[in-house]
């Protein structure tokens, strides 16, 4: 098993929150969690994924998101068919979930892939249906992380539908930056100084994700 923390930093709220990862060998455990100033509420999304080794045959995963009071839950069987919150989804019987991009993006480095494309979707909206997703290798460039730090790193573009989304800063085949459209995430490994710097309520939310195993999304 391997946990990552990433710290997440948005615009003008700075370091406000994380991206914490649990991933098994046929299982990623996701948690979002950040609060963009003192007076907003804690955003948090849990999310889980399992799969028989390759996340691109998932069989089942789950969403939830207590700020947006929204939840999901899909099944994928072995023939292929897709049930998303118990009713048929013959569309998504190809796709992928949208967290399960962090995966697709390792297996592609380890690979020494230059390109990786597939089919997603979002779990947070899984009746908006499917796009084309793709990842490209585009060279490596200096970045600064969030210690001040300057590392040389491999730079990896996520398109969705034509249009260019998520970018990823990789060292020897690890994430260390990713920016989401704006709101950047760099990988830390001091998890106490992390949430030292953070919201109290949002380091709970932290601390809650790397002491227990959860078996079932938070509330």
């Amino acid at each position: 098993m391997t946990t990552e923390y990433h710290a997440f930093v948005d615009g003008d709220a700075g370091l406000c929150g994380a991206v914490l990862r649990r991933i098994e060998p046929r299982s990623m455990r996701t948690r979002t969690v950040f609060r963009m100033g003192a007076d907003a509420p804690v955003y948090l999304v849990d999310h889980r994924v399992d799969h028989d080794g390759d996340v691109r045959r998932w069989t089942r995963f789950r969403y939830v998101s207590p700020t947006s009071q929204t939840e999901h839950a899909g099944t994928r069987d072995s023939t292929g068919a897709v049930h998303v919150d118990g009713v048929e989804a013959p569309e998504l019987a190809d796709a992928l979930g949208g967290y399960g991009e962090h995966l697709v993006l390792t297996q592609m480095l380890a690979a020494d892939a230059e390109v990786e494309s597939y089919v997603s979707f979002d779990e947070g909206d899984p009746r908006r249906g499917p796009e084309r997703a793709e990842l490209q290798r585009l060279g490596t460039e200096s970045i600064e992380l969030l210690d001040g730090t300057v590392v040389d790193a491999e730079r990896v573009r996520h398109v969705v539908a034509g249009r260019p989304t998520n970018t990823h800063w990789c060292v020897a085949g690890t994430v260390v930056k990713s920016d989401w459209c704006g709101a950047q995430s760099f990988l830390v490994d001091d998890l106490d100084g992390l949430c030292a710097e953070l919201d109290p309520e949002v380091a709970a939310r932290i601390h809650e994700f790397a002491v227990h195993s959860f078996d079932e999304p938070a509330r």
